[in-house]
């Protein structure tokens, strides 16, 4: 469905004269990461007033998507399975949020070594596109400074007792960290093998 949908769309504007057949697998490509993105976000946020959780989701999801794009991490093959596993994950996460469960400083701790971690590995690279050296180091910059941004968030809403977006903001780098380091593996291994 989604090969059929993106290739409609670049022929609709192939047809308009917008777009030229040379650029086909490029536009095809984009429309499909677009494509993907617009359903799981539609995913969430279906799950979101469903559950009632919608703003825990968002708390979760807007530090969580704006580091993630420059820092990696482990990406699924396929688009389905992406979209199944990042749905639960944000579910799983909002639902987390939403209980009101104290952070306790043993989650601090654990946020605290994930904003090392992504520090120090940012930017895992996909097995399906490989950054070279200055697209590592142009991300790993932007990744950190995106990563000071929300940390300095954090502090600003510690401070003033919006702790529901403290509590995002740690569970996303938590959750960031380990895909970091599962995607490092995931390389390692296909590298190695």
């Amino acid at each position: 469905m989604w090969k059929k949908t993106t290739g409609w769309l670049f022929e609709v504007q192939n047809r308009n004269g917008i777009l030229e057949e040379k650029d086909r697998r490029l536009y095809e490509y984009a429309y499909g990461v677009l494509l993907g993105r617009v359903a799981i976000y539609l995913i969430i946020v279906i799950l979101g007033i469903v559950t009632g959780n919608w703003l825990e989701m968002l708390v979760f999801l807007l530090p969580f998507t704006v580091l993630r794009q420059y820092a990696g991490g482990i990406h699924l093959e396929k688009a389905g399975s992406c979209m199944v596993v990042s749905s639960i994950l944000v579910l799983l996460c909002g639902q987390y949020l939403a209980s009101g469960s104290a952070v306790m400083w043993q989650i601090r701790i654990i946020w605290l070594a994930a904003v090392g971690v992504i520090f120090v590995m940012a930017p895992v690279d996909a097995s399906s596109k490989k950054l070279d050296e200055k697209e590592k180091k142009v991300y790993g910059m932007r990744a950190r400074a995106i990563l000071i941004i929300e940390c300095a968030i954090a502090g600003v809403f510690s401070v003033t007792g919006y702790f529901l977006v403290v509590n995002g903001i740690m569970v996303a780098h938590i959750v960031l960290a380990s895909g970091l380091i599962l995607g490092w593996i995931k390389n390692f291994f296909l590298t190695n093998s």
